[in-house]
């Protein structure tokens, strides 16, 4: 996926190619980041935050690796730098790093096999990939997800099971599978 995102393009100011690399990598990004940190918001801020760097260092920005790796190590390095801030004991936040440096290669893996399930997802209807993203990526309730968008819970139901069912045919993995990409 990477060797469609240009980073000339992005460099030279494209915003529609840094929206693209947005799009494939924020919700693998925060999936990861929330291995470390417990708090949806905050998880979500560093994320957005790197890539807030990325834009406004993108003219100086040298990039010798590959995007991925480069994102993905910029998003580490923000995670530890949070969890130092904010008073993780040092021997804690030191073997973070050390597992995190460890881990680096299967979180790419799992970024690769997130990105699929992120293309996946955006090509389910709008309010089908809404619901399911309120329930997977914001942990509401079925309830709470009816409630606010002013529809029936069997409506919220039925939508969470075709878009299960469109996934697993997507990527054609076990339902299993998808359970378990949604809950990284």
């Amino acid at each position: 996926m990477t060797k469609s995102i240009d980073w000339e393009k992005i460099r030279n100011g494209d915003k529609a190619v840094f929206d693209q690399l947005f799009d494939v990598y924020y919700y693998p990004l925060c999936s990861f980041v929330s291995n470390y940190i417990n708090n949806n918001q905050l998880v979500e801020d560093i994320v957005v935050d790197c890539f807030a760097q990325i834009w406004e260092k993108r003219t100086t920005l040298h990039i010798t690796s590959s995007l991925q790796n480069y994102l993905m190590t910029m998003v580490k390095n923000a995670t530890i730098s949070y969890l130092r801030k904010h008073r993780l004991q040092f021997a804690d936040v030191e073997h973070l790093a050390d597992s995190i440096v460890e881990e680096n290669e299967t979180s790419l893996d799992e970024v690769g096999i997130l990105n699929q399930l992120a293309q996946a997802v955006n090509k389910l209807p709008e309010q089908r990939r809404r619901i399911l993203k309120m329930a997977a990526y914001e942990g509401k309730s079925y309830p709470q997800i009816a409630k606010e968008l002013g529809i029936s819970v069997n409506t919220v139901k039925t939508q969470m099971s075709r878009a299960y069912k469109f996934l697993k045919e997507e990527l054609k993995v076990s339902s299993r599978t998808i359970f378990f990409l949604l809950s990284l």
